[in-house]
């Protein structure tokens, strides 16, 4: 079994207004997870240093770090990043920013489980609705490809921004790979809107697939953390 958390860390600040990536590793750490999708990494802040937000993230090489950064400046970089125990196969960056607006990417990443190598796919949407479009479009010609190409299982989660109740954003998705049930990620303290979502090719089994809503998780960040557990096949052919 392979344990995967997606969560949004809000730049690390938490609704107590106090900025604290130590908690959130210590946190992340303590839930099992062998992988962990994270959206808003913020190493920016002047007061702070990237190298000591990067240590507490990673609860002290509990895990390794692989950063995504949709803007880089000279004091850090804003983006996703991915947390890990495994060994890291490769790595790719997809660029789906729109003219205007705020730089957005998708993450993609092959591990070496335990048992067979598994890409994870971690990704945060725009905040409008025709930026999400065309990211969507993008992500799933993307994972069209590359599904054709590599028969590795794939898992996709992220902060996806879809504030609709009956969106049509996700058909397309839904035919390429299998949507999980989750609930209301946002606001963390009283979640309202489903914005966190998971996704898994056909050949991974998901054993579990649940909202972390704890007292913890309702302070640390805005959004809930998803953590899901999953079977991956015997063999790739």
């Amino acid at each position: 079994m392979c344990r995967i958390v997606t969560y949004n860390v809000h730049s690390g600040i938490g609704r107590d207004k106090k900025h604290d990536y130590k908690r959130i590793g210590q946190f992340l750490a303590s839930s099992g997870a062998d992988v962990v999708l994270l959206q808003e990494m913020d190493t920016r802040p002047p007061e702070r240093d990237t190298a000591q937000d990067v240590r507490d993230i990673c609860a002290e090489n509990t895990f390794k770090l692989i950063s995504s950064p949709a803007i880089k400046e000279t004091d850090g970089w804003y983006g996703n990043a991915i947390l890990t125990r495994f060994d890291v196969i490769s790595q790719e960056t997809v660029d789906v920013s729109q003219s205007g607006r705020q730089p957005r990417n998708v993450q993609i990443v092959e591990l070496q489980t335990e048992k067979m190598p598994l890409t994870v796919v971690n990704t945060h949407k725009g905040l409008k609705k025709l930026e999400r479009r065309s990211q969507f479009s993008q992500l799933h010609e993307h994972l069209s490809l590359r599904l054709k190409k590599n028969k590795t299982p794939l898992f996709l989660a992220g902060d996806f921004n879809e504030w609709q109740f009956f969106s049509n954003a996700f058909h397309a998705l839904n035919d390429l790979l299998n949507p999980q049930k989750i609930g209301a990620t946002f606001p963390s303290h009283f979640p309202v809107f489903s914005l966190d979502r998971v996704w898994v090719s056909h050949d991974i089994r998901v054993k579990a697939c649940r909202r972390l809503k704890n007292a913890k998780t309702r302070l640390y960040s805005d959004h809930l953390p998803v953590l899901v557990d999953i079977e991956l096949p015997e063999n790739v052919t």
